[in-house]
């Protein structure tokens, strides 16, 4: 297992944190195959508006998933938690690791054990997460921090012009 003191997540910062390498992320077809963002065309613009929104939220918070390497700590991907309900103390998550070597190396379950603490923190009871069938990554970094199958949703998506289920899952804290 890939150690737990090689990531930290923390709020994004407008200034340094939003690069054209994220830019790069966030239009790379293949880094976002299986999330709605395949459907937009995003500028280094609209992604500082999205990141700031997130910074000034009082439900959604999204974080920076940061490795750190040779005392350097680089942006690999992001983290949201939220919306969230804080009359029914529940949250939704959704994630990405932008630089694809590094994919398949555990920063994932590690970044969503590290959600899990902050949800606890908030005072959180209950999480959810939604992905299409076929993304067998995500399906085993949710069950890998005990999320389970909530609910299956038949043909609920469109995938490379085929019809495709998508899946919940929760996790009561």
């Amino acid at each position: 297992m890939t150690d737990p003191k090689k990531i930290k997540l923390r709020k994004l910062n407008l200034t340094k944190d939003i690069s054209n390498k994220y830019l790069k992320w966030m239009n790379d077809l293949e880094v976002h195959k299986y999330t709605e963002q395949k459907y937009k065309k995003h500028s280094l613009i609209n992604i500082r508006k999205f990141v700031k929104e997130k910074n000034e939220s009082k439900n959604e918070f999204l974080y920076g998933i940061f490795l750190n390497r040779n005392n350097l700590s680089i942006h690999i991907g992001n983290i949201k938690l939220g919306p969230i309900n804080f009359i029914y103390k529940t949250g939704e998550i959704s994630y990405f690791i932008g630089e694809k070597e590094l994919w398949g190396k555990g920063y994932t379950t590690l970044a969503i054990k590290e959600i899990i603490n902050i949800a606890k923190k908030m005072g959180l009871k209950k999480l959810e997460a939604g992905l299409y069938e076929m993304n067998i990554g995500s399906k085993k970094v949710l069950e890998k921090n005990n999320f389970k199958l909530k609910e299956k949703m038949k043909s609920e998506t469109i995938h490379e012009g085929k019809r495709y289920n998508s899946y919940w899952f929760e996790k009561i804290l």
